[in-house]
């Protein structure tokens, strides 16, 4: 290649990386011209097309490049990309096949690959190429992230020593959300003999520790429910069913029968915390534990050895905070002497980073005032009861605000210039959290009108080594420009809660960027309606929202028919801890919406829509059912009606100023 080409073709290249995608498109072209069998010409020409979203334009340059040079698996996996913004996914799962097979670990083609499968319905198949490419190269976190959202909500039969050590490597991976494994882990455990036998047993009323003993020490030293039950939320009534039984059998049996079951009962006393000891309890565990803790007093007060004391402490703990002993404060001295690693566990959690949180909530800032009214009774709400308390978290991808604002606007240029975000009502920090990780470059600020959930966040935060995010006491209702303008605003599950939504939505408009976008969710009414079922039958049931009426409320839907709408909520985790059940079931102010709803909010507040945030299989569905409709709403109301389960989490949309 002549000089002037070599320099043609690096102008293109300096273009191309700059986004100038039209510019570098004609560059290649020039190069071209001069040299068809110019391979590199040819697949960057072919990828400037593709990113221009004339893919169709962009396979045959593709293909020539390809041809020029078989060799290169990105000209493959590139390829792959471009048929499968077609829709033509057999071609694209055989390119991204090809680019694996010339490169290995591809990360990008083998996460292509996964892509195009679930779209194309081979769901199976995704899974088990994941699995086997995690297994063959545990050190790309990329793969593990992507098979831990695949594993969302797929329950797995049976697993073999692969998936078993695969899954056990996701679980204890603090980058992943252990809750999205729930299905795939608890899946394996209820298809083993050992938890057949337990149930089998369980339903006939037997002594199950003695009948059934050796069903009941297998499932005890399962790796898989050992490391699950601390990480996750425990979302499948009958594992519920069977571990509640299972919790009173090692209650009610002499301290000298359970002392091989140590880890089990902690990993069950780490869940209870979890789901804030939300399962049943009946009179005779009642009257067992008051036993129990009045001994543990005795015997603290007499100045015995924490070893005296810890395996009942332990054993309560399957059914109540360590607060309930009048000597908790103390559990963490160290002069009293060394627990266990199971009590150890417990007593970092439940009292060292109790502590910590009281701390925190103590010196937070006040941002805004807090309003009176609805806003008051919300905060009393969520101080009670922080929500939702998580354990792990998924990590996002990597982007910058000015990268991601031409994502959602691709036909514009003008991109925010402020590097802040803001999560507003940002809870137990889920959201915020992700946000710092996903927009490294950003400063997050997080509001909320509970101390008591932002105390719980800024400690995760902590925990996950998040350092650009921050943390203030404030309402919605209050925010304007005092606090600044920022590039990004998130609102997600909040306004919904308002006695007046767009009184909020107009406040939070007044602190966005001209050029800056808005992510918004609302609860579907659509989605909801087993909610409204189940919220009926605990009105009309008289349940309080209290510890005692949560816990009577979630009895009576799990003992109805499984035909009654009511039983719908058993798909939502918040059915699965006491508050995420409180917040399901019994909220002071919450309102539901439509399409129809949103489109008209819009257009009141002079908002243009971005899109809705959905998975890659609705994605693909929408696309299928309603080509290049994606920014129409009539179009997504058509969707729904069809698809009434699409927004069961929440509609989750981007917007911004017209």
């Amino acid at each position: 290649m002549s000089t002037s080409s070599m320099d043609v073709l690096q102008r293109a290249l300096i273009a191309h990386q700059a986004g100038l995608l039209a510019e570098a498109e004609q560059g290649y072209r020039t190069v071209l011209a001069r040299d068809a069998k110019h391979a590199d010409a040819a697949y960057l020409l072919g990828l400037a097309v593709h990113q221009q979203g004339r893919s169709s334009d962009a396979v045959p340059l593709l293909r020539r490049a390809v041809a020029l040079a078989d060799h290169r698996a990105d000209f493959h996996n590139s390829l792959g990309d471009a048929w499968r913004a077609l829709g033509q996914l057999p071609e694209a799962i055989a390119s991204f096949r090809a680019a694996i097979a010339r490169r290995t670990p591809y990360v990008d083609a083998h996460l292509n690959l996964a892509t195009a499968l679930q779209q194309g319905g081979r769901i199976e198949e995704a899974l088990i190429m994941l699995f086997e490419a995690v297994a063959a190269y545990p050190q790309e976190g990329l793969l593990r992230g992507r098979l831990a959202v695949l594993l969302q909500g797929v329950s797995l039969g049976s697993g073999n020593p692969l998936v078993r050590s695969v899954l056990l490597t996701l679980c204890r991976d603090e980058s992943i959300s252990a809750q999205t494994l729930s299905g795939a882990m608890l899946g394996i455990v209820k298809g083993t003999p050992a938890y057949e036998t337990i149930t089998a047993s369980l339903r006939r009323r037997e002594d199950v520790l003695s009948v059934a003993s050796q069903a009941v020490e297998e499932l005890a030293h399962d790796e898989l429910l050992l490391a699950a039950l601390p990480r996750l939320v425990v979302t499948d009534a009958d594992m519920e069913w069977l571990l509640t039984r299972l919790r009173k059998a090692l209650l009610m049996a002499p301290a000298n029968a359970t002392s091989g079951f140590a880890r089990f009962i902690g990993a069950l006393a780490s869940q209870a915390f979890n789901t804030e000891y939300c399962w049943a309890v009946d009179a005779e565990e009642r009257v067992a534990l008051d036993e129990l803790r009045r001994g543990v007093d005795e015997a603290w007060r007499a100045g015995e050895s924490r070893n005296d004391c810890e395996w009942a402490i332990v054993r309560a703990a399957m059914y109540d905070t360590l607060r309930q002993f009048p000597a908790w404060r103390t559990f963490d001295d160290s002069a009293t002497g060394t627990w266990s690693d199971e009590m150890a566990s417990l007593v970092r959690e439940q009292v060292v980073e109790y502590h910590a949180e009281r701390a925190i909530a103590d010196a937070l800032p006040a941002l805004t005032s807090i309003s009176e009214g609805v806003s008051t009774l919300v905060r009393a709400m969520y101080e009670e009861n922080p929500y939702p308390r998580w354990v792990t978290l998924q990590q996002p991808a990597v982007t910058s605000i000015p990268a991601f604002v031409r994502a959602l606007r691709p036909t514009e240029s003008a991109v925010p210039k402020t590097p802040r975000i803001l999560v507003a009502g940002g809870g137990s920090g889920q959201q915020p959290v992700q946000m710092a990780l996903a927009f490294p470059d950003a400063v997050v600020s997080s509001i909320d009108l509970s101390r008591s959930s932002l105390a719980y966040a800024a400690r995760m935060a902590a925990r996950h080594g998040v350092t650009n995010v921050q943390w203030a006491h404030g309402d919605i209702l209050a925010v304007d420009e005092s606090i600044g303008s920022f590039a990004i605003v998130s609102c997600s599950g909040v306004l919904h809660h308002l006695a007046e939504p767009l009184d909020g939505w107009r406040r939070l408009i007044r602190v966005l960027e001209p050029h800056g976008v808005m992510k918004i969710g609302l609860y579907s009414r659509a989605a909801r309606r087993q909610i409204d079922a189940a919220r009926e039958l605990v009105q009309q049931g008289g349940f309080a929202a209290t510890d005692e009426g949560i816990r009577a409320s979630r009895q009576a839907i799990l003992a109805l028919p499984s035909v009654h709408p009511a039983r719908g909520v058993l798909a939502f985790i918040d059915f699965f801890s006491m508050s995420g059940c409180r917040d399901l079931l019994m909220h002071v102010q919450e309102r539901s919406y439509t399409v129809s709803d949103i489109a008209r909010d819009l257009d009141t507040l002079e908002l243009r829509f971005l899109g809705f945030q959905v998975s890659s299989a609705v994605q693909a569905r929408f696309r299928a059912e309603h080509p290049a409709q994606w920014l129409e709403l009539s179009a997504w109301e058509a969707f729904e009606a069809a698809h009434p389960d699409t927004f069961a989490a929440m509609y989750q949309f981007w917007c911004c100023p017209r």
